[in-house]
Order: C-alpha cells, then structure tokens, then sequence
C-alpha cells in the first residue's frame, strides 16, 4: 500500500486515543473503524487509502439509523472528510449487512468533479468477540452531477471494528 508512513502514525494515534477512553466518554454501542481500501476497483484499481470512522450507537427513537463520521486518506494526498448516517438492515447469528451514506469534501476535487461528494457503501460485518468484529465494504464515490464532470470511483474497504 502506498499511505505515507506519517498518515498511517497518524491514524492510529487516534485509534490509540478513542480505544483510550472510558466507556462513558462515548456511548455504548459506539463503534470505532479503522481499514485499507483499493479505489478505482472497476477500472485499474490504482489507488489505495485508510479508512477512518466513528460510528455512533444506533439512535431508537429514529429507527436505529446510526450517525457516523468518516475520514479517507488516499496515498497521493488527497482527502476526503464527511458525516452520514448507517443503519444494520439484517442480523443473522455473528453476521450483519450495513447500509451507509456520507456527504462530505474532498481537498483535491479535480479527479472527482467536485468539492462536494457523496459516499455510499454496503457492507457486510462478523462479530469476532464482544469488543472487535470484521467488514468487508463496498463503495461508491460521486458529486452526483454537482460537477462539471462525475467520474465517481468505487473502493473495497476491509476494516476493524472496536465496539464500545
């Protein structure tokens, strides 16, 4: 993978400093996420990125959607910053499916279209233990015709989850 040695210090700092936390400083049933991903996966697969969020425990009183930040550094520098809701659609035993959409900037938008972009993802997540579990995503990036031009780009994420 091509992520700068400094971004990947970085990321798990604060991977280091949310799992650090007491359990009342975020809510329970909060998740922490962490992953590598393959952009461009249907054209030449040329980039990579680290995969960065937080996930909040599901809100009951607004059908279990679960607000979420999501941070993407990609290995040439660019970066993507964005807030959106998940929400678990199907619970089989240690298997679950997760629907998410993000809106959010990106700081270099010239191979996007747009400064403002749009991330959709279906994953598919397996609760190792109480505390950690594994997803593999599928994405889909686009400006959603806000730009002069919409190339969107879709990425297979693999991450780790640390539950609170």
């Amino acid at each position: 993978m091509k992520t700068p040695v400094k971004t990947l210090v970085l990321a798990l700092s604060l991977l280091s400093l949310f799992a650090s936390l007491s359990t009342q400083a975020l809510p329970q049933g909060s998740e922490l996420k962490a992953g590598a991903a393959v952009w461009n996966l249907f054209d030449d697969a040329d980039r990579h990125a680290l995969h960065v969020a937080y996930v909040h425990r599901p809100l009951k009183s607004f059908f279990g959607v679960r607000p979420t930040v999501l941070l993407v550094n990609a290995d040439q520098g660019q970066h993507y910053f964005a807030a959106g809701l998940a929400k678990d659609v199907y619970k089989y035993n240690d298997f679950s499916l997760r629907v998410a959409f993000h809106a959010g900037i990106v700081d270099e938008s010239e191979n996007l279209g747009d400064t403002i972009e749009f991330y959709s993802s279906l994953a598919g997540l397996y609760t190792l233990t109480d505390s950690f579990s594994l997803e593999a995503e599928i994405g889909h990036i686009s400006n959603g015709g806000l730009g002069d031009k919409n190339p969107g780009s879709e990425s297979f994420v693999f991450s780790a989850h640390y539950h609170f």
